[in-house]
């Protein structure tokens, strides 16, 4: 394993790692809410929920697209392998 995608699943752990303590208080947060809670509460409590969020979908995506990679390098390997062992036949 190479040291680029050693940092990119480490960074994906990471962020795991954190986005359940993080969701954890914005739960608790959520919970707190009541008819007196002001709009700044409720939209920071959102902002904050849609940040989580979108962290953590960049991270997946990362390693989501390395996984791709690698799979499109091995089936076009594979492809020209057996291409070349069908011109031989």
């Amino acid at each position: 394993m190479n040291d680029d995608i050693r940092r990119i699943l480490k960074t994906f752990g990471v962020a795991v790692t954190d986005a359940e303590a993080e969701t954890e208080k914005l739960v608790a947060s959520a919970g707190k809410l009541s008819p007196q809670s002001t709009r700044e509460e409720l939209a920071a409590l959102l902002k904050d929920g849609s940040e989580l969020c979108r962290e953590l979908n960049t991270r997946w995506m990362e390693v989501t697209k390395r996984v791709f990679a690698i799979q499109s390098r091995l089936q076009t390997h594979l492809a020209e392998a057996t291409a070349k062992l069908q011109e031989a036949k």
